[in-house]
């Protein structure tokens, strides 16, 4: 009978393990991503909708907001969504500072910028001009709004004044200010704190004659005033050494210490022989697109780094390092270094980067667009690269190649452009950016014969990383419809209104905002704002680090199982005792 109770009380332990259940928790799985949606409504035929800012609330997850250009009206204005992103609707009332016909100018990378700050307050900065032309002087201001947009406030940075700009060869001219290329970052804690950065140049000057400088401006007062620009980069290089940099992307840490990011501006090459190309005119009817698969499962892969190269001195391509510009006194002075140096195979080949910073660790991370192909093609095949340092800038990592449609067979191989970048509270890393993989005819022989001009369709892909940085995600699709560049303002060779992606993260979803083509023709362009998400985890559910088999669930499963050993154990002593009175 012993062995039998042992044996009944077994079985039924093993019944216990096989009725608990195992599928509390779901398993991880690859990251899903939302149909698109047309956040922008209006149905004006050639519209410009172009650079919008995704920015989640900081006390609300609910709550998103993407900020954008009307570039035809050059108006400024925020679409907010209550719902996690499933419906949008305009802000009642635009951002254009009184007195001033633009809120914005026309400029390639980035002319427009939007953050919150952690008291919910929403921060818009851009350039604010007499009238919408691409040149002459113009007032960087701040936009400020507690309300969602219901209502603004203003703050004119600086007025534009005749000023002395250094030249590349020493010298200086004359000009009146223009600013450009604009970044905005607020403190992570203190919502008083609000640094806004930008490219200073001549108002009239041809482009390198008079040298462009990074410049920011620190409000400590949430905006309201804002201290003059000061340049981030002239106490630690010679005006002669760096002859022009542009925009300042911009994080900032717990502590206050302000990174600007600055990438060079080459000068006119003056090498014998070498002459500075024209941009090339737009190409003719659009090719065709290949459509593109569906999403694959996100598995994770280790990005190879790729060592700088660095061409030999005197040889032409000098210029496109990359500088970090580091305050610790609230932006009143700074100390900047060189943190690589690979673009300087050629001019052109480095464009503005964007900055981000885990705010739990303190890890530094920046992302940029560069080609490693130098003269006589330089910007063939322009990859999106990443970097990061653990030590406040000190030592940073060897760059590594995000976009994974790597293929040592195609010479040039498809662009990829101007990423975003956005770190969830859990540490994930988001990035985003245009990529022209899904051109089916460019290139199609892999020869080397195509040129940047050759392409045409594109579309925005993502990936994402959970361990700093380490190993990345396969990339993911975002957009449903692959765009062309002829149809759209954005990646048109005729207006080249690029921007980085907008990117902005919870521990559960990023969130994905672009300007897009897909309702423009040939004839007539049109661009408008797009919106996606992709969801890592569905807000509410259980997270994917706790066991797949939780406790309360095994201690229902042995109460179960006891339950029936009793009951095995008094049918076994009852049959028993059948059997001794017979």
């Amino acid at each position: 009978m012993g062995r039998r109770v042992v044996l009944a009380v077994f079985g039924c332990l093993l019944i216990a393990a096989f009725v608990t259940p195992a599928t509390a928790q779901q398993q991880p799985r690859g990251p899903v991503v939302t149909p698109n949606i047309q956040v922008t409504s209006d149905i004006l035929p050639g519209r410009i909708h172009t650079e919008p800012q995704m920015l989640v609330h900081p006390t609300d997850p609910n709550v998103l907001v993407i900020a954008e250009v009307d570039f035809n009206r050059s108006a400024c204005g925020i679409h907010v969504s209550l719902d996690r992103g499933r419906t949008w609707a305009k802000a009642p009332a635009e951002a254009m500072p009184p007195g001033y016909k633009a809120c914005t100018r026309p400029n390639f990378g980035s002319f427009f910028a939007a953050k919150f700050g952690i008291d919910g307050t929403l921060y818009l900065a851009g350039t604010a001009g007499l009238n919408a032309s691409s040149s002459g002087p113009n007032d960087p201001y701040v936009a400020r709004t507690k309300d969602l947009g219901r209502t603004w406030q203003y703050s004119i940075i600086k007025k534009s004044e005749e000023r002395d700009f250094p030249k590349a060869d020493g010298t200086s001219t004359r000009d009146f200010e223009r600013f450009g290329y604009i970044r905005l970052a607020v403190h992570p804690t203190d919502p008083s704190r609000v640094y806004v950065g930008y490219r200073r140049q001549g108002a009239f000057q041809p482009v390198a004659q008079a040298s462009e400088r990074s410049v920011v401006s620190v409000s400590t007062d949430g905006g309201a005033t804002f201290s003059l620009p000061t340049d981030v980069l002239e106490t630690s290089y010679a005006l002669t050494d760096v002859k022009g940099s542009d925009q300042p992307a911009m994080a900032v840490a717990e502590d206050g210490t302000i990174y600007a990011f600055t990438k060079e501006r080459p000068p006119l090459s003056t090498a014998p022989g070498v002459t500075q190309a024209a941009l090339p005119l737009p190409p003719g009817p659009a090719n065709a697109c290949r459509a593109a698969s569906a999403n694959p499962a996100a598995q994770p892969w280790v990005p190879t780094p790729v060592p700088s190269s660095i061409p030999t001195v005197g040889q032409p391509g000098a210029g496109s390092r990359l500088f970090m510009s580091k305050s610790t006194d609230n932006g009143k002075t700074w100390k900047a270094n060189t943190i690589d140096t690979s673009g300087v195979i050629c001019g052109p080949c480095l464009t503005t980067p964007e900055a981000a910073i885990d705010a739990k660790t303190g890890d530094l991370y920046v992302v940029f667009e560069q080609s490693d192909s130098p003269p006589p093609n330089p910007r063939d095949d322009r990859n999106i690269w990443f970097m990061k340092s653990t030590d406040g800038g000190n030592v940073w990592s060897k760059r590594v190649q995000l976009n994974d449609d790597i293929d040592p067979n195609r010479k040039p191989n498809y662009d990829q452009m101007f990423p975003g970048i956005s770190v969830a509270p859990n540490g994930r890393i988001d990035v985003a950016w245009w990529d022209f993989r899904t051109d089916a005819l460019y290139n199609p022989a892999g020869n080397g014969n195509t040129t940047r001009r050759d392409q045409t369709c594109f579309d925005i892909f993502y990936t994402s990383s959970s361990d700093a940085g380490t190993s990345w995600a396969k990339n993911s699709r975002i957009s449903d419809r692959t765009m062309n560049q002829n149809e759209g303002y954005s990646m048109n060779l005729s207006s080249d209104l690029r921007g980085p992606i907008g990117v902005a993260s919870t521990n559960e979803e990023a969130f994905i905002a672009w300007n897009d083509s897909r309702n423009g023709t040939v004839e007539l362009p049109t661009e408008d704002a797009y919106f996606a998400k992709v969801i890592h985890e569905e807000p509410g559910l259980e997270s994917k680090s706790e066991p797949a088999i939780k406790a309360s669930s095994v201690l229902l499963g042995l109460t179960i199982g006891l339950v029936l050993a009793g009951l095995a154990v008094a049918t076994v002593a009852g049959n028993s005792g059948r059997r001794g009175s017979t």
